[in-house]
């Protein structure tokens, strides 16, 4: 979760004038209005997903959409970050106490929460050597492989049999960040593949039906088949594909079959190469990240916006689904990554309502929000609506639009 971030990079969905533009239906709630005044039925089931296409598809063969938060089990993203330190010192069962209880927050109805899916990090707080300092999540120096082992058992494996009580899928990330420079057969290409080769031979992981695999977070640039480092050409979508394509055999060679979805270049915002020289193999998709000042320019410009999407993300959104691992808005006083990109108007001015129509018309994207602070109140397990409810940040639409997801999810019995 180490951000360079330029910010975030989505497209727009309609090309109207302001004086065309609708405005968002999107209403601040008064503190006296209960929020809460239905409640929708909603699966505890989780059954196995394929791709189909450029579809996610349930044994129902319905579409299937993921909507969710990421979440990062260590002191530091559980709370830490806001001042609120909920746990610590390697404490296995206040980490878990503590999860499951966002985990159960997200998923109560009651409350109006309808969240079917977690991105969940193996933070290497649990996998690097204990009290050696290092230079950042990009740094695997202090990797200790048995302490990861000991971490997917003891913390992970948990946390996803939790998330499946609750109906809800995981995308599973590796330790740490990518550093800023791979090539293919470094030492971070090693490092992943090893991560790999265990993860997709694990009992609790291997062929689970609410497990998919993210296999690396946030790749900046690659030395490309010319030699040169970048990120946006296709020689360097030429080198990811030599760089992922080994992992994904290896992962099947072990007998998974689980979704994997393959990131791209520049902080997971670049993918039209991959349209040229795709990942081969059975179920896989792309992960994606997105926030208002991706590709160096403001997202809250609805025409920029969609020429971002256009040019980097629709061409594999039109061969494969796609996750959205990672997306927050909200004004500038906010404690978001995506500051100053607002919810805005649909058609005019504003990241997050030309998000959602962008995605819905795409009709094949999952995404989650970057972390539990952008929902509820500082991670709270007895907050309320984070940023005060207020309709231009992220929390408070994204509450409404998950339960409207929700309303016409389709379930599927078999």
């Amino acid at each position: 979760m180490n951000k360079l971030y330029l910010f975030a990079f989505f497209i727009m969905m309609f090309n109207c004038s302001n004086d065309e533009a609708e405005k968002v239906t999107i209403q601040e709630p008064k503190p006296e209005e209960e929020i809460v005044d239905e409640v929708i039925v909603r699966p505890l089931s989780t059954p196995k997903l394929t791709v189909d296409g450029r579809y996610l598809k349930d044994p129902c063969n319905n579409n299937v959409l993921l909507h969710g938060v990421a979440i990062t089990p260590s002191p530091w993203f559980n709370g830490g970050a806001v001042g609120e330190w909920r746990w610590n010192n390697y404490d296995v069962d206040a980490c878990l106490a503590y999860n499951k209880g966002v985990i159960n927050k997200l998923t109560n109805t009651d409350e109006g929460w309808y969240l079917n899916y977690i991105r969940l990090h193996i933070d290497p707080y649990w996998t690097n050597n204990i009290g050696v300092s290092t230079e950042g999540e990009h740094d695997i120096s202090q990797f200790n492989y048995e302490r990861f082992k000991t971490a997917i058992d003891n913390v992970i494996v948990p946390l996803i049999k939790h998330a499946k009580s609750r109906g809800m899928y995981v995308i599973l990330r590796p330790p740490g960040v990518c550093p800023r420079d791979l090539a293919v057969g470094d030492a971070y290409y090693e490092y992943l593949i090893k991560i790999w080769d265990y993860l997709s031979l694990h009992s609790d992981l291997k062929n689970v039906d609410n497990v998919m695999f993210e296999l690396a977070n946030e790749p900046i640039t690659i030395k490309g088949t010319n030699g040169e480092f970048g990120s946006n050409t296709q020689a360097h979508f030429d080198a990811l594909k030599l760089f992922f394509q080994p992992m994904v055999n290896l992962i099947r060679e072990n007998g998974s079959n689980n979704i994997i979805w393959v990131p791209g270049s520049g902080y997971q915002s670049h993918y039209k190469g991959y349209v040229n020289n795709p990942i081969e193999g059975n179920n896989i998709g792309y992960a994606v990240h997105i926030y208002p000042g991706y590709w160096g320019r403001d997202n809250n410009n609805p025409e920029i916006f969609k020429a971002n999407w256009n040019e980097n993300i629709k061409p594999v959104a039109d061969m494969a689904p796609i996750a959205i691992t990672e997306i927050d808005w909200g004004p500038e006083q906010y404690a978001v990554w995506g500051k100053g990109g607002v919810t805005g108007v649909a058609g005019g001015w504003g990241f997050g309502v030309n998000f959602k129509a962008l995605a819905d018309e795409s009709g094949n994207v999952s995404w989650n929000l970057l972390a539990p602070e952008n929902l509820i109140d500082k991670g709270a397990l007895n907050g309320g609506i984070a940023y005060d409810s207020d309709p231009e940040a992220c929390a408070f639409p994204v509450f409404t639009w998950f339960k409207e997801y929700a309303r016409a999810f389709k379930i599927c019995e078999n």
